[in-house]
């Protein structure tokens, strides 16, 4: 299973919508490859190639929605490693979260537990709301526009993106309602209006204009 700090991370790297269920993700496996038993080595090479085999068929059934891929990490492995990392980007950054260490736990993995915790972490198709912020004439999406949204009655902040390179930022596990949403944009003014927010794969429109000279504001539209 994965760790409670690494699944903190996951669910943190969710809410800041830096991990979206649109995300290339794959599964990264460091497994040893030295020739075993040997005279230093005692075990089988035959255990690691096994288990590897086993992430790879338990990804594909039980992770098959997000499209995971599972490789071979590409730096020389580790005497004694079996180490699972999910890898992923967001705005050409990379990131990258150990989720098990065989070298740390001296433990081999269980995929299905491995898959559980991800499938108790990962967004959901069913669960998102997508806010796409474009240009006034509503094509162009406004890349590293920063969303915030925000409890109307709190002013607390419920959830804080910034988009991609088409303009869109997914937001997961948003319940239903009324919010406040900032959106900031380099050459744009900065715009708060009141949305309803509803999961389930629904898009909300942004349309910006150029902030010289300063526009009438933003106007909203379903997508």
């Amino acid at each position: 299973a994965v760790a409670g700090t690494v699944r903190e991370k996951l669910q943190s790297c969710v809410a800041l919508g830096v991990l979206t269920s649109s995300a290339a993700m794959r599964l990264e496996v460091e497994y040893c490859t030295a020739k075993r038993p040997s005279i230093t080595l005692r075990g089988s090479s035959k255990k690691y190639r096994q288990y590897f085999e086993e992430v790879e068929r338990e990804a594909r059934e039980s992770l098959g929605q997000w499209r995971m891929l599972v490789t071979k990490a590409p730096q020389k492995p580790r005497i004694g490693a079996f180490e699972v990392s999910l890898v992923w980007s967001h705005n050409d950054y990379p990131y990258r979260v150990c989720l098990f260490s065989k070298l740390g736990s001296r433990l081999w993995p269980s995929s299905r537990l491995l898959a559980d915790s991800l499938l108790a972490v990962l967004p959901q198709h069913c669960d998102l709301v997508c806010v796409r912020v474009t240009d006034a004439s509503g094509g162009w999406g406004i890349p590293d526009t920063h969303i915030v949204i925000q409890d109307p009655d709190s002013n607390l902040v419920v959830r804080s993106a910034v988009t991609g390179g088409d303009g869109a930022a997914e937001f997961s596990s948003i319940r239903e309602g009324y919010y406040n949403v900032t959106v900031q944009a380099d050459g744009f003014s900065q715009e708060s209006i009141m949305l309803t927010l509803r999961p389930g794969g629904e898009t909300k429109v942004i349309r910006l204009s150029s902030s010289s000279p300063r526009s009438p504001g933003m106007s909203v539209d379903m997508g």
